[in-house]
C-alpha cells in the first residue's frame, strides 16, 4: 500500500509539471495573437533623440562593486562622458585597472577599497570621498553584488543545475542580500548628505542615484533569493524617491537585459544550458549586451534630468522609477561597443546597435515564443522575422504572470 501510494503521488506531481508546463506554453503561444489585436504590445515612441554624448565633465560619480562585471562597465562609461569616478570594490587590483579605464576613456578615474558589506567600511568611504569632493556628490551607483556561487563550488553546481530554494544553502539569502539591498541601503545612507550638497549648490541639476536591477523583479529569474532580492531593490528605489525628491534628488532602478560579463562568458563555456534558460536557445551574442551600455544609458539620464521620466522611464506604480537600458538606449541612439581604438572596443567589442528589450519581440519572439509555436509555424518567429520587432513590448504584467517555457531539448 505504501508502494501504490508513493507511486501515485509520484505520477500525481509529474501530472501537475506537465500541465504547468502547457499552460506556460498556451500562455506565450497566444501571444503574437494577442499582440496582434492590439491587447498587450506596447509600441515605443517613433521619434528618435540625437546621439549627443552625455557632458559629465566637472560631475563626480561613485560605483560600487566596480572591479568587474557591469559596475565596471558603468564606471568606464561614465568616464567616456567626462566624470570623475570612484571606483570602489574588494580587490585593490581590480579596482585600479578600472580606474585606469576610467581615465584611459576620457574621464577621472579614482580607485577606493571598501568591501560593500562592512558598513563600517562604507561609512569611512564617503568620509573620504566627501573630503575629495568637497563635500558634494553628483551621481551614486548602488551596484555591489554578492553573487553566492563563488561562495563553493557545491553551491555553484546547485545553482547550475537549477536547484530549487529548498536545496540550496541558507547562505545564498544572505549573501544576496547583504550585498546587494542591505549595502544599497547602507551606501545611499551614507552619500546622502554629499548629494543633497550638491543639489542645494545647484537646484538646476538633480543628482541622480541609481540602482541595478533586473527583470527578475518582475520574472522568475535564476533563483528565489535573486528575485526577492531585486524586487526589494526597486521597492527601495521607490520610498527613496519619496523622501530625497522633494530633496532635489532622483532615484532610479535601472534594469540591464542579459549582459555579457565575466561571469556570463564562462557560463557560456561551461555550462551554456543555464544562459538558454534566459534566451530560449537564442545566440546569446545577438541578444545581449556589454557592460559599457549600462554605463552610457546612466550617463546620459545624469547629464538631463528631463530624461527622467516616461519614456524612458517607467510610469509610477508597482514597476515605476525603472530605466530598462535596452529600450532607453534605443529611444535615445546609444550605441553598444566601440570604434577602433576605443576603450569600449578593446573590452567589448565594435560599434554595433544595442540587442533588443527583454520583453520586445526582437528578444521573444525568436526564443521563447518561438519554443511555444508548432514546428511548422516556428519561422514566423525566426529572428529576421517581421514578428522579431524591437519596438513592440509586452507590458511588465505579463512578464511577471511566470518564466517562459523551457527550450525543446
Amino acid at each position: 500500500h505504501r508502494c501504490s501510494r508513493s507511486v501515485r503521488r509520484h505520477a500525481s506531481r509529474s501530472r501537475l509539471e506537465k500541465e504547468c508546463v502547457a499552460r506556460s506554453r498556451l500562455r506565450w503561444a497566444v501571444l503574437p495573437s494577442s499582440l496582434a489585436l492590439g491587447m498587450l504590445g506596447v509600441p515605443c515612441a517613433q521619434a528618435r533623440v540625437n546621439n549627443n554624448a552625455a557632458d559629465l565633465r566637472g560631475k563626480t560619480a561613485v560605483v560600487t562593486g566596480a572591479s568587474r562585471g557591469i559596475g565596471k562597465g558603468i564606471a568606464i562609461g561614465l568616464g567616456e562622458a567626462g566624470a570623475t569616478v570612484f571606483v570602489t570594490g574588494r580587490s585593490s587590483d581590480a579596482i585600479r585597472v578600472t580606474a585606469d579605464l576610467v581615465t584611459r576613456a576620457g574621464g577621472r578615474g579614482i580607485p577606493l577599497l571598501c568591501d560593500a558589506s562592512d558598513d563600517e567600511q562604507v561609512a569611512k568611504l564617503f568620509q573620504e570621498i566627501g573630503k575629495q569632493t568637497g563635500g558634494k556628490l553628483n551621481i551614486l551607483i548602488n551596484n555591489a553584488f554578492k553573487d553566492p556561487s563563488t561562495t563553493s563550488p557545491e553551491t555553484d553546481r546547485l545553482l547550475n543545475e537549477g536547484a530549487k530554494f529548498y536545496q540550496l544553502p541558507l547562505a545564498v539569502w544572505d549573501d544576496m542580500h547583504r550585498v546587494g539591498l542591505r549595502s544599497h541601503y547602507v551606501a545611499s545612507y551614507y552619500a546622502a548628505p554629499l548629494l543633497k550638497a550638491a543639489a542645494k549648490e545647484n537646484p538646476l541639476e538633480r543628482p541622480l542615484l541609481c540602482m541595478t536591477s533586473s527583470f527578475g523583479a518582475v520574472s522568475y529569474l535564476f533563483a528565489t533569493a535573486y528575485g526577492v532580492g531585486k524586487a526589494a531593490s526597486d521597492r527601495l528605489v521607490r520610498d527613496l524617491q519619496v523622501e530625497l525628491g522633494p530633496e532635489g534628488i532622483d532615484c532610479l532602478s535601472v534594469w540591464p537585459g542579459l549582459v555579457l560579463t565575466e561571469k556570463v562568458e564562462e557560463l557560456l563555456k561551461v555550462n551554456p544550458q543555464r544562459i538558454d534558460r534566459v534566451t530560449g536557445g537564442q545566440d546569446p551574442y545577438r541578444v545581449a549586451e556589454s557592460p559599457v551600455l549600462t554605463g552610457r544609458v546612466i550617463a546620459r539620464l545624469a547629464a538631463s534630468e528631463q530624461l527622467r521620466k516616461p519614456p524612458l522611464i517607467t510610469d509610477p506604480g508597482l514597476t515605476g522609477q525603472v530605466c530598462i537600458v535596452a529600450e532607453a538606449a534605443r529611444e535615445l541612439g546609444i550605441r553598444d561597443g566601440g570604434p577602433s581604438g576605443s576603450v569600449a572596443a578593446e573590452l567589448y567589442g565594435s560599434d554595433r546597435a544595442a540587442a533588443p528589450s527583454i520583453r520586445s519581440l526582437g528578444f521573444l519572439a525568436p526564443g521563447p515564443l518561438r519554443n511555444a509555436l508548432p514546428e511548422g509555424l516556428k519561422g514566423l518567429a525566426a529572428p529576421e522575422s517581421p514578428l522579431a520587432n524591437y519596438d513592440i513590448r509586452v507590458p511588465l504584467e505579463f512578464m511577471a504572470q511566470g518564466p517562459p517555457p523551457p527550450a525543446k531539448q
